[in-house]
């Protein structure tokens, strides 16, 4: 009796809390920017006219933004702010940190970080990103012959990872995409959602067969 109910219970949690924390996680921020809407008509001395006004009000905003940044004018403007603000210590790091994490998944940018296999020696194989290409002069190569590349290392149910320089010798491209490897990645491989990698060398074989 307990088994036919137990398998039933833990069944049931995971079909339902991934898609309770998901509807809970975009309800909050679609609550937040609705609050940020309302607080800035607020300052200005304008009542909401109907519930969901301060989000539509913030998405606007967002949009108006990023087309304003398809002049370079603003681009330039915002470039030299940020410069300016780089240079406090403290909101370098901070300022620094979120901007890098969040350009990870922008799209276009994505494109530029392969997926690879990095190979350690004596451990297996981590998934990784190759992040850059050259490499500052104080980082050296055990061989002449080494090109080293930059890779990030995503840890596993936590945000945050390591960034290592890698010989591309020691490196093993994946036909995966950046969404499919990180959630690979950071779910320690237990998400069903991915699908499964393949080595370039596979992927290539795959399209001529066809």
């Amino acid at each position: 009796m307990k088994r036919l109910l137990l398998q039933p219970l833990i069944k049931g949690s995971m079909v339902v809390l991934p898609l309770l924390v998901t509807v809970w996680l975009l309800w909050s921020a679609l609550l937040w920017l609705n609050r940020l809407g309302v607080n800035a008509l607020a300052q200005i001395g304008v009542d909401s006219l109907f519930p969901g006004m301060g989000l539509i009000i913030m998405l606007a905003a967002l949009l108006v933004v990023g087309l304003l940044f398809q002049f370079n004018p603003v681009s330039w403007l915002y470039q030299y702010v940020e410069d300016a603000l780089l240079r406090f210590p403290l909101v370098k790091t901070l300022y620094g940190a979120v901007k890098d994490f969040a350009a990870m998944f922008d799209q276009e940018k994505q494109h530029g970080q392969p997926v690879v296999l990095v190979d350690i020696p004596g451990q297996g194989q981590v998934v990784g990103f190759i992040t850059a290409s050259k490499i500052p002069p104080a980082v050296k190569a055990v061989s002449a012959d080494e090109e080293l590349v930059a890779v990030y290392l995503p840890m596993s149910y936590m945000v945050g990872g390591y960034t290592v320089f890698v010989p591309r010798q020691r490196l093993t491209l994946l036909d995966w995409s950046f969404e499919d490897a990180m959630r690979f990645a950071l779910t320690a491989g237990v998400s069903q959602s991915q699908a499964r990698p393949r080595h370039a060398s596979e992927a290539a074989d795959s399209g001529t067969s066809r």
